[in-house]
């Protein structure tokens, strides 16, 4: 696994419960069907602190099934990095996509809706702000652009195989 550590993994739930909102029931996940031969997934999440474990669950299951050649360790960072961001600083529903392409390439695609309003602040700088380093460091290109209804942001990375 790289040496780089997740942001998010240095959040205790104390702090993660602080920065999302309540909710009255489990989370609800919603995986959608893999085909083997499209190379695709995608799964609908609920923005809760659960969320990232969840994600690297549906991730870590999708790159088995299709015997990703790449480093897993280094997606699913990367996923649990992107994933965090959207609950954190969107606080709406998120969708995360995978696509593994004709050459190798992981796609990793979060789409949520967009920076929402905070009752409570982010801890300083020395909690949080490195997530998209640490994406920057691992992927081969990323990124985030506007996204169609009912989302309003996609964030993307681009894993190689090597």
């Amino acid at each position: 696994m790289s040496q780089i550590t997740s942001a998010a993994a240095g959040l205790d739930a104390r702090t993660m419960g602080a920065l999302l909102p309540e909710r009255p029931h489990p989370a609800p996940v919603v995986p959608h069907l893999t085909s083997a031969l499209a190379r695709h997934t995608a799964m609908d999440i609920s923005p809760y602190a659960e969320a990232c474990g969840q994600a690297r669950h549906w991730a870590r299951t999708a790159l088995s099934d299709w015997a990703h050649p790449g480093d897993v360790d280094d997606a699913l960072l990367v996923v649990s990095e992107l994933v965090t961001n959207a609950v954190v600083h969107a606080c709406t529903p998120i969708r995360a996509c995978l696509d593994l392409l004709a050459d190798s390439t992981l796609r990793l695609v979060v789409y949520d809706g967009g920076p929402a309003a905070r009752n409570t602040p982010l801890a300083g700088p020395e909690e949080h702000g490195r997530g998209l380093d640490i994406v920057a460091a691992l992927a081969a290109g990323h990124g985030r652009t506007s996204a169609p209804r009912p989302f309003r942001s996609r964030t993307w990375a681009l894993l190689t195989a090597s």
